[in-house]
């Protein structure tokens, strides 16, 4: 997720560009903007996210056509009828849209849907059932949580079924067959000038010769596998799809079926191989295919096909086939050698297995794999945390220097860098014929022999400070900026805008307590809790969460109500960027324990966590305790989420997207949000006193970081991507099939970059390491001298934040100068990053400082947030000062009596010797936090459904 000033939801897609467009760099082109190029980059922020969200959508991608009506939202709510500028217009407003919110969601109630069987009770939350219910393709698992970030959500969200990529391969198992890509053969990489894309294309498919397709379905799931039945009149077969597998598996086990297997490709066959239960075809392309049955099939060429669109297809000879086929590219020959040697032993199911060791700096982590061996026995002989071994390297077997004929039977799959990284035992320098044959979007693949994998995890520290110390010549800035910056507005509509905020004045107490000022920190502490109390008691009038018991998760009401509010947070997009700034807020005030947070709230904070970061069955036995805490006993025995929602435990990182169907099967952006929320985890866990929920948040923390570093990180020593794409040093957005150099909202390089790097913590700087700074900061740097479009300010405070890391020194001096600071950003934080860097005790004091009457009002956030205003209702000019109470009006800075009349939740310290802090007459010069505009006010009228799922 990016800034509320930057961007907003950035997961959905329903349709691909088209390649031209996109090699272009997504310049789409209309006589109507002014700057056809760049067009929404001139929209304020949240007309920009709106529009993003629609263009996401097959009618939204229509409505791009009128972009002309763009021109007249610009620097205004997108309609005055929504958001008008009369204050008791804006009430009246406001009392009708709570009352159809609450009308919308009592429909919502109805007991006969199908769904968990869970109360208000049992959460202290609103229980509402979802509009959207899942199809019939999940089977019977409706009545446990659904995994919305999963990998394979594309197979549930027809028809038609989209493809999933297991990787190496990409597989559609619908109509018409088990459809397999293997996208680095035949073209289908390919490198634009902004994307790298890998194409689906059916190269060979698994099919029957005879029956009616019905459909698929579910059989069961995995956190690395999911089973798929396909359904036809005259019987089923199955898909076990397992992560890194370098055979895709079709089983036919159907004793009452009649089916008779079948292949075919729009491929001409050029040459057919026949061996002991192999066939290898060998295209006109030169791709080679290699397909194993047992019982072996005598396959029958029926068809060569051509060029002019005629299929290859090869039947089998008898109805009602009993056994398992099993189908591979082969790269080069030696591959073919090794496939051969190994194809008798398959996997149908892939699991997470973790192992809390110890020793506090590293924990290992298994993938367990559940194999069956054809023509041998029927069962598995899977056990849990045997040794992996390597493929043999096929030149030194054949001169007798490493042969061993007991690994024949032993499962092979394939590994990525990252896992490699972390085998025990290493590789010991042995190279393999087989290693680098398989690739994938995210580089080389690595064969490994094994059911059990086990990887060791080195895990850093989750600290709430930085590694080095203010330097006292500094503290008397930062401490007049502080005074200022503790009454920041923290209050949104949106749940994003809303969190960010919340995690900024977090941020502010922790810096208060860091220097000393026990005032400074009960009051941010006060600010903070009398904002985040309604979202966690349900008593939000406008907006507020609820836990939808037919996915399993906690979600907006708005959300819930419109799939374009909350960025698609009802649709379950981007729950851990948004939740994971609200733990981190609330991990603050658990640090404190303010007022008594943790028995008034720590159990509905824990259940907000385990939304997006519920730890595996695996992690801990005992169900009472971290954030299982009260979850299953409330369920029978089930948790109420699934197992960390977004997380893909192969890939590493998280996947951002919901239950919105993609043509790359899943996508994340802002990587840098990802690894906040699971360090926010962590953070959670050190509050709580809970060791085991700490650690097992620096192990989502360190998986993201990792893959972060990997796969959106382009530094020069990096072999992922291709030299050319490199040269932009940051991936914008990695989807399963593609790496993008823009985002969802537009191509500018300060987007692609900064929405990788927000927020600035304290973690940051063991994301962005100095040696990848100082060569990403080359790329980034060019914005701030861009003529055309200039950049915006809130961009420029984040670039400058970046440039600290590299010096620290230059950094805290342009950073006073901008006028705008991301929503998320406080300029106490902002200095206090510059200053704990290394290096941070050269920078001089500040000299001069501005009066208050310099400060601009433009974008305040009391005169810009939600449907309390608008960008000048509380200004006499643009530009200029409010005529009332300037300084509070101007700055989102809560005046005294607001604080005072707010009511018992609302008191900023239960200290009654906490003084109200005013305005310092000479502050700092830059205006802190302020948004670039208006915060999302209503859903967007009109705005297209996603069908029904």
């Amino acid at each position: 997720m990016e800034s509320s000033a930057l961007r907003g939801y950035g997961s959905i897609q329903t349709s691909q560009c088209s390649s031209d467009r996109e090699a272009k760099g997504m310049k789409a082109k209309s006589s109507h903007a002014t700057s056809s190029t760049h067009f929404l980059q001139d929209l304020p922020s949240n007309t920009r996210r709106r529009v993003r969200l629609l263009a996401m959508t097959a009618l939204g991608t229509a409505f791009l056509v009128v972009v002309g009506s763009l021109a007249v939202w610009k620097q205004a709510p997108i309609s005055t009828s929504v958001i008008p500028t009369s204050p008791m217009a804006r009430h009246e407003i406001m009392a009708e849209k709570d009352t159809k919110m609450e009308d919308g969601l009592n429909a919502f109630q109805i007991d006969s849907i199908k769904g968990m069987k869970v109360s208000t009770a049992d959460l202290g939350l609103k229980v509402m059932a979802h509009p959207i219910q899942p199809s019939q393709t999940w089977g019977t698992l409706t009545d446990k949580p659904l995994p919305t970030g999963a990998w394979w959500l594309n197979l549930v969200l027809g028809p038609p079924v989209r493809a999933v990529a297991p990787q190496p391969y990409s597989v559609i198992p619908g109509d018409g067959g088990v459809q397999i890509c293997y996208p680095k053969t035949k073209g289908l990489t390919k490198m634009y000038t902004t994307k790298i894309q890998q194409d689906f294309s059916a190269q060979l498919v698994v099919s029957t010769k005879n029956g009616i397709y019905q459909g698929i379905q579910i059989e069961e799931f995995d956190t690395l596998s999911v089973t798929v039945i396909s359904k036809l009149d005259l019987g089923t077969y199955k898909s076990h799809l397992v992560r890194g597998s370098p055979y895709i598996t079709v089983a036919f086990e159907d004793s009452d079926s009649s089916l008779t297997p079948s292949l075919w490709s729009y491929d001409e066959v050029k040459h057919l191989e026949r061996g002991d239960n192999y066939i290898k075809l060998t295209y006109q392309t030169g791709e080679v295919w290699a397909v194993w049955s047992e019982p072996a099939i005598n396959w029958k060429l029926t068809s060569k096909g051509d060029l002019k669109g005629n299929k290859a297809q090869l039947d089998g000879e008898k109805a009602g086939y009993e056994g398992v086929i099993r189908v591979a590219a082969v790269p080069d020959k030696s591959a073919f050698e090794t496939l051969n040697k190994h194809w008798r032993r398959y996997p149908v199911s892939g699991r997470l297995g973790y192992t809390k060791n110890t020793n506090a700096s590293s924990t290992t982590l298994t993938y367990e794999f559940e194999a069956k061996t054809l023509g041998k026995s029927s069962k598995s002989s899977y056990t849990m945390g045997s040794a992996y071994r390597l493929v043999p390297d096929a030149k030194k077997e054949a001169n007798g220097e490493a042969k061993d004929d007991d690994t024949e039977n032993e499962l092979l799959m394939l590994a990525a860098e990252h896992h490699v990284d972390k085998l025990t035992g290493g590789r010991k320098g042995v190279p393999s014929s087989f290693d680098g044959v398989y690739e994938f979007m995210k580089g080389d693949m690595f064969g490994v022999l094994g059911d059990s994998w086990e990887m060791e995890v080195e895990l850093p520290e989750a600290n709430w400070g930085a590694d080095n110390p203010i330097p006292s010549h500094l503290r008397p800035a930062l401490l007049q900026s502080l005074k200022r910056d503790v009454y920041l507005l923290t209050d949104s509509w949106d749940v994003y805008n809303y969190t960010k905020q919340a995690s900024r004045m977090a941020r502010l107490a922790l810096i208060a307590d860091e220097m000393g000022e026990s005032e400074l920190l009960n009051h941010a502490l006060g600010n903070l809790h009398e904002s985040l109390i309604p979202w966690l008691t349900g008593s939000k009038p406008d907006n507020s969460l609820v836990y939808d018991r037919v996915w399993g998760g906690i979600v907006t009401s708005a959300g819930l109500l419109e799939s374009s509010s909350d960025f698609g947070n009802g649709w379950y997009n981007d729950h851990h960027f948004q939740y994971g700034y609200m733990i981190y807020a609330a991990a603050v005030l658990l640090k404190y324990d303010y007022k008594n947070f943790n028995s008034e709230y720590g159990d509905v904070i824990r259940k907000i966590a385990a939304d997006y970061a519920n730890p595996h069955k695996s992690y801990t036995t005992d169900p009472s305790s971290g954030l299982n805490q009260n979850l299953a006993a409330s369920n029978g025995g089930e948790s109420m989420f699934p197992v960390a929602r977004h997380k893909d435990f192969w890939d590493f990182h998280s996947w951002a997207s919901g239950i919105f169907v993609m043509d790359d099967s899943k996508s994340q952006e802002s990587s840098s949000e990802a690894v906040n929320a699971y360090y926010s985890i962590a953070l959670l866990g050190k509050a709580l006193k809970d060791e085991s929920m700490e650690k097992w948040g620096r192990l989502l923390w360190t998986m993201e970081m990792e893959a972060a570093q990997r796969y959106w990180h382009m530094p020069s020593w990096s072999k992922v991507y291709p030299e050319k794409f490199k040269e932009y040093k940051m991936v914008g957005m990695v989807s399963a099939t593609r790496a993008a150099y823009f985002t969802w909202f537009g191509d500018l390089p300060e987007y692609i970059h900064c929405v990788n790097m927000m927020p600035f913590t304290p973690a940051t700087n063991k994301l962005l390491t100095k040696d990848y700074m100082k060569e990403e900061y080359q790329v980034l740097s060019k914005s701030l001298t861009r003529a055309n479009p200039k950049i915006q300010d809130a961009w420029q405070s984040l670039i400058y934040m970046a440039l600290a890391i590299i010096d620290p020194v230059q950094a805290f001096e342009k950073i006073q100068d901008v006028s705008m600071l991301d929503n998320g950003l406080s300029l106490t934080n902002a200095l206090y990053f510059a200053a704990t860097q290394p290096g941070g005790e050269s920078i001089p004091a500040p000299k001069e400082k501005l009066d208050a009457a310099s400060w601009q009002c433009q974008g305040a956030p009391l005169c810009a947030v939600d449907f309390k205003g608008t960008a000048w209702s509380c200004c006499a000019n643009p530009g200029g000062c409010c005529t009332v109470n300037p300084i509070p009006c101007c700055h989102g800075i809560r005046s005294a009596t607001s604080i005072a009349t707010a009511g018992p939740t609302a008191k900023p310290t239960p200290n009654p010797t906490v003084p109200v802090v005013t305005p310092p007459p000479t502050p700092i010069p830059a205006v802190p936090g302020v948004p670039a505009g208006p915060a999302p006010a209503a859903p967007v009228p009109g705005a297209p459904v996603p069908p029904s799922f």
